[in-house]
């Protein structure tokens, strides 16, 4: 047993009163004498015993009475089970999951009412001034304040689902924060939730000697869920009125195998194209949607299926960017004819640049899809270090090496790139031989080379040498086995290395079929993934490399919400001439949202809801317990809301809470009882 308000203890002190009021007031007997006893007839005979009995009586239920008046005031607790113990006046933090895998049914409705209903139960059946903390997944300025009864009913009333998730084990940790601001040596913890197995370690929580955990399953009546996990684009850069090629993933989170479901692909609020899927049960599928966008700029899109009872993972919005035309910078003499600068000129599709390698424009780097370094005397570290962040960022980069038989200069730019070395300028004539047909540079424009096919003859090269792991790969070959044209990824760019100078002297290459395809495929493919959405609440910072303008010290960019009045201004500052921005959570629903600038969108983004919550793989209470155990914890206990272990602990507070009532009725019992003897003992 121990007392909620032990302070009222000294009050035991009172009983001195009675005591002394009984002593004072102890009456002695005195002999009279009458002359005749018969006037005494009339009066009951009273002895000295019996009137000392009644004393004593009258003092006993003084005693009692203030005894239990003290009693009351102190809030005794009898434990009848240490392990399934809310004391009243406690700390009781109560976790509610609001997360969206708490949208499924379970045997009395969606999950969530059903974790609402219990703790509202808990809480109603708690002592009336028992503290609360309420934690959610969406930790406002409410989750740190103590509650009362009262307020702590009306914020489970508010509470909705959130599209936030949260570690269990961050929660645990929060309520013993919480517990210790606010000077409570103990708390309880009651978590109401499904308990998905990537949202809590338990072998990773701490044991508080000074708290209890009780973890209130609940359970999910069927495990049935099917979602758009993800999508991407087969090529990084996007042409009006060229075929675009979309991957989507869908994922069947279900014991179950479906058939024919319906997936949509809209763009610009105008379905483009659909497909039925059909996904064995806990398995996925990756369908290839193709469409031709007609118009350039960005482009609103959005995948959509049909399911229930979750829905949050239904649509996946993505943006993306149509450009009218391929640009292409060439970084060279720029006094020098070219064969590139008529090749990329002949063609409307490239917006071809030609740079003087003395007065390269760095500030421009990132507007360029494809860099080409040809026949350079000087590669400058500055230059270098440029294009190591454009490659990163997703751009390709060729090298065209000098005439000067001296490489010193490509390569300081090879080993910058961890793509081998020149070794040496082989003199000896050969021929291309072998063609990596399968490489995305040719994927689509060489289907079958004929064995005796009219390759490009090279009259002499330069020798590439490299280690087996430095990942650059042979994309040409020579008869004698070196490589014609190779290429590494760097970053999320491609690094293509040509082992002759464009001079006709070195080769006919330039004036080969074969130039068209590297020279178009090294502009077009790459393996760059290009963003097409955002998750909320994991890509709070993001980094754009590619706008046309950056804003001056006194100008920032907003951040809209596509068609609603939303807006907030991110941080936001220049990082390697991108744009870095950093959300800072303003980022709450899915949709798209605008980069502001001069009141027109220079960037879209699409944000998406975090997939975790898709995954139906749950600990049951069996495994919860078994896990729980094996770890040695002690003061942790699973309990079902349907269980007998769970209705004794709600009986045990609501009857623990009440006690101090039957002291009071003792008390009023005990001043009845001395007023019926005061009264009637004669």
């Amino acid at each position: 047993m121990y007392f909620n308000h032990p302070g009222f203890l000294y009050g035991l002190l009172a009983v001195l009163i009675p005591i002394i009021i009984h002593l004072f007031n102890f009456r002695r007997y005195k002999k009279l004498y009458f002359s005749n006893i018969s006037f005494l007839k009339n009066i009951t005979t009273q002895t000295r015993k019996q009137n000392k009995l009644k004393q004593i009586m009258v003092l006993a239920l003084r005693i009692l009475a203030i005894f239990a008046i003290v009693l009351a005031f102190a809030e005794p607790v009898f434990k009848k089970n240490e392990n399934l113990m809310l004391r009243p006046n406690a700390l009781t933090a109560v976790y509610i999951d609001n997360s969206f895998s708490m949208m499924a049914e379970g045997e009395n409705g969606r999950l969530f009412e059903e974790a609402v209903s219990n703790a509202r139960e808990l809480v109603s059946r708690s002592a009336r001034d028992t503290r609360f903390v309420l934690l959610t997944n969406d930790m406002g300025p409410v989750q740190r304040r103590l509650l009362t009864k009262e307020a702590v009913l009306n914020e489970i009333d508010r509470l909705e689902i959130s599209p936030k998730s949260r570690n269990l084990n961050s929660i645990a940790k929060t309520a013993a924060n919480i517990a210790g601001e606010k000077d409570h040596a103990s708390f309880e913890l009651c978590l109401f939730s499904d308990f998905q197995k990537n949202s809590i370690d338990i072998p990773a929580l701490v044991e508080d000697s000074l708290a209890f955990m009780y973890l209130m399953p609940m359970e999910h009546l069927q495990k049935r869920n099917i979602y758009i996990d993800t999508c991407w684009l087969s090529d990084p850069v996007l042409i009006a009125n060229h075929k675009i090629t979309l991957n989507v993933r869908l994922k069947n989170s279900s014991a179950l195998d479906y058939e024919k479901i319906p997936l949509k692909l809209m763009i610009n609020g105008q379905q483009k194209a659909v497909a039925g899927v059909d996904i064995v049960a806990g398995g996925f599928e990756v369908v290839t949607m193709n469409f031709t966008a007609r118009q350039t700029g960005w482009h609103y899109a959005r995948l959509e299926i049909e399911d229930f009872p979750i829905t949050f993972d239904d649509q996946l919005y993505f943006a993306f960017h149509v450009k009218k035309q391929v640009s292409v910078l060439e970084i060279t003499d720029e006094s020098v004819a070219s064969d590139l600068s008529v090749f990329y000129r002949s063609d409307s599709l490239f917006n071809y640049t030609k740079m003087d390698y003395r007065r390269v424009r760095y500030d421009k780097m990132n507007q360029y899809n494809l860099i080409i370094l040809n026949n350079l005397p000087v590669i400058s570290s500055g230059l270098t270090g440029q294009l190591q962040r454009f490659t990163e960022a997703g751009g390709n980069l060729m090298l065209i090496p000098n005439e000067d038989e001296n490489v010193g200069e490509e390569n300081s730019l090879l080993k910058a790139f961890g793509a081998g070395s020149i070794q040496k300028f082989d003199l000896r004539e050969s021929r291309v031989s072998g063609i990596k047909k399968e490489a995305p540079l040719f994927r689509e424009s060489i289907h079958k080379v004929p064995e005796n096919a009219d390759l490009p003859i090279v009259f002499s090269h330069f020798q590439y040498r490299y280690h087996i792991n430095s990942g650059v790969e042979s994309l040409v070959s020579l008869l004698n086995g070196d490589d014609f044209l190779a290429t590494k990824k760097t970053g999320n760019g491609r690094f293509y290395m040509l082992a002759v100078p464009l001079n006709k002297s070195y080769s006919n290459f330039t004036a080969h079929p074969l130039f068209v395809p590297v020279m178009y495929g090294a502009a077009i493919k790459g393996d760059a993934n290009v963003t097409l959405f955002y998750t909320i609440g994991k890509d709070e910072k993001i980094h754009l490399n590619d706008l046309n303008e950056l804003p001056e010290n006194d100008q920032t960019f907003r951040v809209k919400k596509y068609e609603e009045e939303y807006t907030f201004i991110p941080e936001q500052q220049i990082v390697n001439n991108g744009l870095m921005l950093d959300m800072h959570g303003g980022i709450e629903a899915d949709g798209f949202y605008e980069l502001i600038w001069d009141e027109k969108p220079e960037y879209v983004f699409a944000f998406n809801y975090d997939r975790s919550e898709s995954q139906l793989d749950f600990y049951t209470e069996e495994e919860l317990r078994e896990q729980i155990e094996s770890e040695g914890l002690n003061r942790i206990q699973v309990l079902s809301t349907g269980h007998s272990g769970y209705l004794e602990m709600l009986n045990t507070v609501e009857k623990e809470s009440q006690i101090w009532k039957l002291f009071i009725i003792f008390a009023l019992l005990m001043l009845l009882a001395e007023t019926l003897v005061l009264r009637f003992w004669k």
